[in-house]
């Protein structure tokens, strides 16, 4: 038998199906070759082995040499908006962010595209030194509400706080109170980049919650645990100033913040007093934003934000911490805000949708923003 004859017949034991080798190995042995009876053995044991390599098949291969033909395909996950600019509803009531999920479609009509939901945490009662309060049942809706949001077309931007009806809005800045904060604000941050929300926030106002020494240090080591756990853009969220504007020249409150990590600065700016005087919350405004606009330069931010709101009506609260400006009055502060701090930004908020003497729903303001911010921005 040649080597042509051995390869062909080598070749051709190997296509034959494993639970037919016996047979064929014994039509194989019966064959009457020409070569000598140590070559046709050798050739016997050679097809034998190959037949034993086959056979044991049976096991799992360490090395998969095939694809997979079970299908997982699965439906896409939702993918964060890449809005340009961010005009926005912050509704402070737990209670009402329903209705901001029922009045999607609506605030699409005005061009919002954002919401704030603000999740209460750390909320120490010093009265009797009682433990922290977390309002589990308004916190537990913010992952469902953000979902709905996102069914709407609506970003969402969390900003947990401690701003809560009927507690103090400073906490207890001992070790252990900012450590539960910490604790509080990542438990926050993991929810936030679990349901792919836009925008999140550490701390509603940090600066005023903590002071301003306090919060630089906290935000410092907070920001970078924040950062591996949440991948859309982190705000820092301030008020310009704890107790009354600095003198000319002398730098506000917020300017003295660190804010390298963070994406955004974002201002909360309200009128404030018993008049308003809509020059001077106008002049107000616009300063502000050129001092923002410098720490943007200064700590490499992306953008600027600006949140504000007006009292319409002393309706549904005993506490009024700004002027009384009326139907009209309120729906022009909006259109000049909108107007001054719009093109300055990369974010407009205003602060209530149902909040009762604030909220805008069905009120002159929200005609005066949708006219303001109608249009791509």
């Amino acid at each position: 038998m040649n080597k042509q004859v051995f390869l062909i017949v080598f070749l051709g034991m190997l296509t034959i199906l494993r639970d037919k080798w016996p047979v064929e190995m014994i039509k194989l042995l019966s064959m009457k070759f020409t070569a000598s009876k140590p070559f046709r053995f050798a050739v016997a044991s050679l097809v034998f082995a190959a037949f034993l390599i086959v056979a044991g098949c049976d096991e799992e291969p360490l090395i998969k040499t095939t694809a997979d033909t079970i299908s997982t395909v699965t439906s896409p996950a939702y993918q964060r908006l890449p809005l340009p600019f961010y005009f926005g509803i912050d509704e402070p009531r737990a209670d009402a962010w329903q209705d901001l999920a029922g009045d999607r479609d609506r605030l699409r009509e005005d061009h919002f595209n954002t919401v704030i939901l603000s999740p209460p945490v750390l909320i120490t009662q010093r009265a009797g030194g009682k433990p922290r309060v977390i309002l589990e049942g308004e916190a537990g809706t913010v992952p469902s509400l953000t979902e709905e949001m996102h069914q709407g077309g609506l970003a969402v931007f969390i900003a947990p706080t401690t701003t809560i009806p009927g507690y103090p809005s400073p906490i207890d800045t001992s070790e252990t109170g900012l450590a539960q904060l910490s604790e509080d604000a990542l438990r926050w941050a993991q929810t936030a980049e679990d349901k792919q929300a836009e925008l999140f926030s550490p701390l509603t106002e940090y600066n005023q919650v903590l002071g301003t020494e306090e919060a630089g240090k906290w935000s410092a080591g907070v920001l970078p645990q924040i950062k591996q756990m949440f991948h859309g853009a982190i705000v820092a969220r301030v008020v310009p100033d704890l107790a009354a504007a600095p003198a000319a020249g002398a730098p506000h409150d917020f300017e003295k913040l660190d804010y390298h990590g963070y994406d955004y600065l974002m201002l909360d700016v309200y009128p404030q007093g018993n008049a308003f005087d809509q020059a001077g919350f106008d002049a107000e405004v616009g300063e502000l934003l050129t001092r923002a606009e410098a720490v943007r330069v200064r700590d490499g931010l992306k953008g600027v934000l600006f949140e504000t709101g007006s009292w319409r009506e002393a309706e549904g609260t005993d506490a009024i911490d700004g002027p009384l400006l009326d139907e009209n009055g309120q729906a022009a502060m909006a259109g000049h805000a909108g107007q001054i701090a719009g093109p300055r930004v990369q974010g407009f908020f205003w602060h209530g949708w149902t909040l009762p003497g604030r909220g805008i729903r069905g009120h002159n303001a929200e005609e005066a923003l949708q006219k303001e911010f109608a249009g791509p921005q």
